[in-house]
């Protein structure tokens, strides 16, 4: 490593550790500014209690600072607004709650809404409390956000920090007196290979061709903000730095084309206003707004509207659409922005099964950035010291019963149990020593011999299998549903309802799943084929389209050890569901997300946590871990 990587190591480790020290305790004693006011925004109501009992139940386990003000704020009902849309809803909400004194707070804003399609082990309790393998008791990505913006608060004046709740940033900052400017936007810039540009919001740096890339720190100018462009674009709007190698602070170098790109930003008390006044204008959306498509293309003198009419990544298009974008961009044009250049610096996205895997289990230099470990938090009976004791002595092998590449967080498994290379497991118990096969992922699992229908030696999970459990009430009895796929299937594909069967499953098709399991597709397609997520307004016209998220592929148990079963004998094809199906019914994700029991799943996590803490022999709180590692 170099002088420089662990100088950027040195920082963020220091960062983390900053805030373990306020975990559990109040602010007045840490001696540094916090945010005045943290807002969590949420798609609809259910996902806002969801959220509200997670903060409480983190309260009470002291993961938080005790007088931090966390607010969560709902979406509306109906159409889908966006994050820019739930970036105005949260203005209003700071209205009704401050006044005029919002305007003189610092304010961190973590946009956690949406479904999380692509990471369905976050679907049900949210992307901002998804588990990361940090910290005694581990941390949450609402941790990780409250550690890693903390750093800015000394550099911005009253406004609005934006960020997301499924994304990381690494960097270094100056120990300069550099400010980010009170008025306006500044967003944060990250150096990227071109490649990276072509998926993300790209700047156009003003003098670009004289920035100087060895400092740690620059605030420039912007004339403008690209989203997604392609190659061609960036290069003639001038985003493309000069040259075809670039060394940038601390004697980081990329080699090839680089862009500056985007992750989060800030915005001053007078766009607060704007944007406040604009809100009250309009009234409801009634539409999508997206806070970097339409707040930040407005921005930069040589911003056009031209963008509006682009909606390929609009989920779905009504009416008003553009000419509420219009609006956006007529209210934010003319308005200072700026880029916060941080040349040592990166940007990781975390919302993919394939990123998950990635970065937790493969990740070496992710890992020293951020003080990750592979094992935090669990409870290996007659295994976990025996292992400590091999990795001390550098004799854990390539083939070794847990292996070095798989990240396991929170979870109870025995002795002899064998798990492959880049796996990640959260909230599992097994009281059965289980089998776990190369790239799988399994959360809120549990297998418990006097629970099951069949008695048997061993749990065996086959490669490349994405498995979660989720408690659902059906007529107030609480059942619960253990959702499979292929940690490569794409739940947002869709076909049309007559080509359903094309649909790719389990490394094969929905038609060769239904046929080993006896089904038709009457069993598996929702009763009321009308769904926000996948634009569908018909009752299912020959023309609509459905996707894996839409279908009824679960079956209800009435354990979570049963439904890990059923899971597990569809999935091999073992017996068909079919003869389970007279009794239980089938569930799609979206039902699950219309029927999910918050407080079995949260019940069922602090059992397990108690569980851990009695196999582990002590208790643990953050209190103590604090006091005991000061």
């Amino acid at each position: 490593m170099t002088a420089a990587a662990e100088e950027l190591v040195q920082f963020m480790n220091k960062v983390l550790e900053d805030y373990r020290h306020v975990r559990g305790q109040s602010l007045a004693k840490c001696g540094r500014k916090f945010w005045d006011v943290v807002l969590i925004t949420t798609a609809d109501k259910p996902q806002k209690e969801a959220f509200e009992l997670q903060v409480e139940e983190k309260r009470n386990r002291a993961e938080l600072p005790t007088d931090l003000p966390i607010h969560i704020v709902s979406d509306p009902p109906g159409v889908r607004i966006g994050n820019g849309g739930s970036t105005l809803t949260a203005l209003e909400f700071l209205e009704n709650e401050y006044g005029c004194d919002m305007f003189s707070k610092k304010i961190l804003l973590i946009h956690a809404g949406g479904w999380s399609q692509r990471m369905p082990s976050a679907t049900i309790l949210g992307k901002v409390f998804s588990l990361l393998p940090h910290g005694i008791p581990p941390y949450q990505m609402l941790d990780l956000k409250l550690a890693l913006y903390w750093p800015f608060v000394d550099k911005v004046e009253p406004g609005i920090f934006v960020t997301c709740a499924d994304d990381f940033i690494v960097y270094n900052l100056s120990d300069g007196d550099w400010k980010i400017p009170a008025t306006g936007f500044t967003a944060l810039a990250h150096p990227s290979p071109i490649e990276i540009g072509r998926t993300h919001g790209v700047f156009v740096v003003k003098d670009v061709e004289n920035l100087n890339t060895n400092s740690l720190v620059e605030v420039r100018g912007c004339l403008e903000i690209l989203q997604k462009p392609n190659d061609e674009r960036m290069k003639r709007q001038g985003a493309v730095l000069p040259g075809d190698f670039h060394t940038f602070a601390g004697g980081v170098s990329i080699e090839g084309e680089v862009v500056y790109t985007d992750s989060s930003f800030y915005f001053g008390a007078d766009v607060m206003k704007k944007l406040l006044n604009f809100k009250k204008s309009v009234g409801d959306l009634g539409c999508e707004i997206d806070a970097y498509g339409d707040f930040l293309q407005a921005l930069g003198e040589r911003a056009t509207n031209g963008y509006i009419h682009l909606t390929s990544n609009v989920s779905q298009q009504t009416s008003n659409l553009l000419a509420r974008r219009q609006a956006v961009f007529d209210c934010l044009r003319g308005t200072d922005v700026h880029v916060l250049v941080l040349n040592m610096s990166k940007f990781i996205h975390i919302g993919t099964t394939r990123e998950l895997i990635h970065h937790f289990c493969r990740d070496d230099v992710f890992h020293q950035e951020m003080s990750l470990e592979k094992d935090v938090f669990n409870a290996w009976p007659s295994f976990k010291l025996e292992r400590e004791e091999k990795v001390k002595q550098h004799q854990i092998k390539d083939n070794s019963t847990i292996s070095c590449n798989s990240c396991i967080m929170h979870s109870l498994i025995p002795s002899p149990s064998q798990i492959a290379a880049d796996c990640v497991i959260d909230y599992c118990q097994f009281d059965i020593p289980v089998t776990i096969q190369s790239n799988c992922i399994l959360s809120n699992c549990q297998y418990l011999r006097g629970k099951a229908k069949q008695t048997i030696s061993a749990l065996s999970i086959p490669q490349e299998m994405f498995l979660h459990t989720v408690p659902v009430l059906v007529q107030n009895v609480t059942k619960y549903v253990t959702v499979f796929f292929h940690v490569d299937d794409n739940l947002k594909k869709s076909a049309p309802i007559t080509d359903v069967e094309s649909l790719p499953f389990l490394s094969s098709t929905v038609g060769s799943f239904m046929h080993s399991q006896g089904m038709n597709q009457k069993d598996i397609l929702p009763k009321e084929i009308k769904t926000a997520q996948s634009g569908i307004t018909d009752n299912g016209t020959p023309g609509t389209k459905i996707t894996l998220w839409n279908l009824k592929l679960f079956p209800a148990m009435e354990n979570m050890t049963l439904s890990l079963e059923e899971a597990l004998y569809a999935i091999l094809a073992e017996r068909p569901v079919k003869s389970a199906k007279k009794e239980h019914d089938l569930y799609s994700l979206a039902d699950l997300l219309r029927l999910k029991d918050v407080r079995s799943m949260l019940y069922f996590r602090n059992i397990l946590f108690k569980n851990i803490q009695q196999s582990l022999g002590k208790r643990v709180n953050v209190t103590e871990f604090n006091s005991n590692h000061s």
